[in-house]
């Protein structure tokens, strides 16, 4: 039986959420841009509250002020700063005990992001974590577009790609497989659902309820 192990990023395995933090990261001696960034941000958000856009919008509002027509050389540097701190001093206690186990017991291990593959791959290879799936960034002639390679991965979306790298990457049979889901979030619950054993990782308040209906697993990583 091979065991399969999911972990969310944002909030799961780290204490903060990533994206809104490398944003402002790539920002931080332009302050000029902090206001009509913020401004931004939080329209869209609103927009995307209300039903008028997708949740990707607001991605690509903070993305219009802060990145796109960079160079991938520059925003793998500034990625690669950020992930390192994160990996050093932004990690659940919890989070870094549990991929400890699971990497003695031989598991494989996943990390399935809404987050950015910009973010979410360094993050993983400071980690020692082969396989992640992420929303992945469009990069025309090596300089950031407005537009994403993919769809964002979130919600059903998320767990489409995990299918995807679970089936053309891993070539995994689920009748010899475990599959274990590790999340804070409730927009996670396709993929608890899909798994053998879901964790609810200090929850948010959706998931904390959903998890005691549906017999999850609730942990403190804190």
């Amino acid at each position: 039986m091979k065991n399969i192990i999911i972990f969310d990023l944002d909030y799961t395995l780290t204490k903060k959420g990533t994206w809104g933090r490398f944003v402002l990261y790539t920002v931080k001696y332009k302050p000029w841009i902090w206001l009509p960034l913020i401004l931004s941000a939080g329209f869209a958000q609103w927009r995307y509250k209300a039903g008028y856009t997708p949740r990707i919008s607001v991605k690509q509002s903070m993305m219009k002020w802060s990145m796109v027509g960079h160079s991938k050389v520059k925003m793998e540097r500034l990625a690669d700063e950020f992930a390192k701190n994160e990996v050093l001093h932004g990690l659940r206690p919890g989070a870094i005990e549990a991929l400890n186990y699971h990497k003695s017991s031989g598991d494989i291990i996943i990390i399935a992001s809404a987050a950015v593959d910009l973010i979410v791959k360094p993050v993983a290879e400071l980690l020692k974590i082969d396989y992640w799936v992420a929303t992945n960034m469009r990069w025309i002639n090596n300089f950031l577009s407005e537009e994403f390679e993919s769809k964002n991965c979130y919600g059903s979306e998320k767990l489409e790609r995990v299918k995807q790298l679970l089936e053309n990457t891993l070539a995994y049979d689920r009748n010899e497989t475990f599959i274990k889901m590790y999340t804070d979030s409730i927009s996670d619950i396709d993929i608890l659902r899909f798994s053998d054993e879901g964790v609810a990782v200090n929850p948010d308040r959706k998931l904390a309820k959903v998890a005691i209906d549906e017999n999850f697993e609730l942990v403190n990583w804190n």
